[in-house]
Parts: structure tokens; C-alpha cells; sequence
């Protein structure tokens, strides 16, 4: 059970070895979660911060489920990784690559939203990432009745049988049937980026995938922690594999700012 993280120094080991990867979820740990999806961003607090990590040799990788370009627009930072799609889509050193079968999944996601368009009129707003689908109904007048008409809509989509259907804060997502998630991600771009230890942060179930991967690695020689970040939508099966917590998005600002002065030997 994770426990609340109010110094950095039970992570100083990590810090004594490079390269330090930090990878990191971006909604709801290093960008504030608001009613309207697109208008969320990465903290100017948090991105300063993490440009100074960066600039210090830390590793910073974000594993997040929104597409590449979303994921670079609401935090574009210089010199970072990032996994996209949970996963599907990486961007390491200026280059992009997807899973084998991604073109032909954005095809049939194209099919599903022929099919399943109505919903929008339950005050569903649908995000396309290309090979995924999301469902946002979290500013639908009944949030109830519109998640159910987003699941009815799927289970008469012929198309949509091909995905598989996962369900996160306020919405619904149709992800391609593959083993790849944040976890998968999270142990490539370890490699990838060379890391010698590791810390991952996230507040949301599918960053439990990326928490176990952290987990295995330690067992694989690699330190590696992962810390919680605990708001009002947080998973708590996350604080049962967490190694520690953090109070929301100011609390991730404070552990920026606490592995910069640590690193930096201020």
C-alpha cells in the first residue's frame, strides 16, 4: 500500500544512479483535470520543471492515452519521450513509430464513428486518436444515461466488435485488441532511453499497467518506484501497487521541484 511521499529522501538512491527516467501520465498528474478534455494542459509550473529535469540528463518519457499530437500540444517538451495511445504510438529522439496493425485499427475506427455518430446528441463528445476512439461524457446533462447510450451504440456497431472497450474517468474508449498498454511501453522505452533506475507517476487505472512494469524492472536489478497521485476521480487500485502517493497536481510540482534542487546539488 502506497505511503504519503512528504520527502524525497527515500528516492535518493534512485537519484544516485544515471540515467534517471521519469516517466509520467500527463491528465490528472501533470495537467489538472477540467469538464472539457481539450482544453486541458500541462502546468506551466510542471513544464518548467520538467525542461530543467531534462536538461539535468533525467529521462522524461509521458505515457499517456491521448494521441501523439495532443499529447505534445497540451505539454510540448524538448528532448522528452513519448507513448501515446497507451502505448500504440512512441516518439523517442525526434522519431515516430506505431504497432504493425494501427493503420488498418484507424480504419475500422473510422467505420465505428459512421456507425455510432448519434451519440454525440446525448451531449457525448467523441475524441478520434486515429486507431482509438474515445467517448467523453463527463459534461453530458445525465452522465448515466449517456454512458449507457455511448455501450448500447458500441454493442449494435458490427466495427466495433473489433476493439476492445475500457472505461476510464468520465469516459469510454475502444482500444485495438493487443497486448501493448503502459506497462509494455513504459519496460521499451526503459530500454530504449537506457534508464539505471526509474520512477513512474500516474493517477489512473491504466497506470497500473505502467506501476507493474516499474515493479518487474526492480525485480530485474533496475531501482524503480512508482508514486500515486491521489485527486477526486483517482484509482484506488493504483495506491494498492503504488510505492507512494502524492497530493494531487500541486504535490507532483513540489516532487519536481524537490528531484530539480536534489539533482542539481542545491
Amino acid at each position: 500500500m502506497a505511503s504519503e511521499l512528504s520527502s524525497i529522501e527515500p528516492l535518493l538512491p534512485l537519484l544516485g544512479r544515471s540515467p534517471l527516467g521519469l516517466f509520467s501520465d500527463i491528465d490528472g498528474t501533470l495537467s489538472p483535470i477540467v469538464p472539457d478534455p481539450d482544453k486541458a494542459a500541462i502546468s506551466s509550473r510542471s513544464r518548467e520543471l520538467l525542461t530543467q529535469l531534462i536538461g539535468l540528463g533525467v529521462r522524461v518519457a509521458l505515457i499517456t492515452g491521448r494521441s501523439l499530437e495532443k499529447a505534445i500540444e497540451m505539454g510540448p517538451l524538448r528532448g522528452a519521450a513519448y507513448a501515446a495511445n497507451h502505448g500504440l504510438t512512441l516518439h523517442v529522439e525526434g522519431r515516430t513509430e506505431a504497432a504493425d496493425d494501427l493503420r488498418s485499427y484507424a480504419a475500422k475506427a473510422r467505420r465505428v464513428l459512421q456507425q455510432v455518430h448519434a451519440v454525440s446528441a446525448s451531449g457525448v463528445r467523441i475524441e478520434d486518436k486515429g486507431p482509438v476512439l474515445a467517448f467523453h461524457y463527463r459534461t453530458a446533462e445525465n452522465q448515466r444515461a449517456a454512458r449507457q447510450t455511448i455501450l448500447d451504440a458500441i454493442s449494435r456497431s458490427r466495427a466495433g466488435a473489433s476493439f476492445a472497450v475500457h472505461e476510464g474517468r468520465k469516459v469510454i474508449e475502444l482500444r485495438p485488441r493487443t497486448a501493448v498498454d503502459k506497462g509494455t511501453a513504459a519496460r521499451v522505452l526503459a530500454g530504449r532511453l537506457g534508464v539505471q533506475s526509474l520512477i513512474c507517476m500516474g493517477d489512473d487505472a491504466t497506470d497500473v499497467d505502467m506501476f507493474r512494469a516499474a515493479a518487474a524492472l526492480l525485480e530485474e536489478g533496475i531501482p524503480a518506484a512508482s508514486i500515486a497521485v491521489r485527486n477526486e476521480e483517482a484509482s484506488e487500485e493504483l495506491f494498492a501497487v503504488a510505492d507512494y502517493w502524492l497530493p494531487g497536481v500541486p504535490g507532483v510540482e513540489w516532487f519536481l521541484g524537490e528531484l530539480v534542487r536534489s539533482l542539481s546539488g542545491r
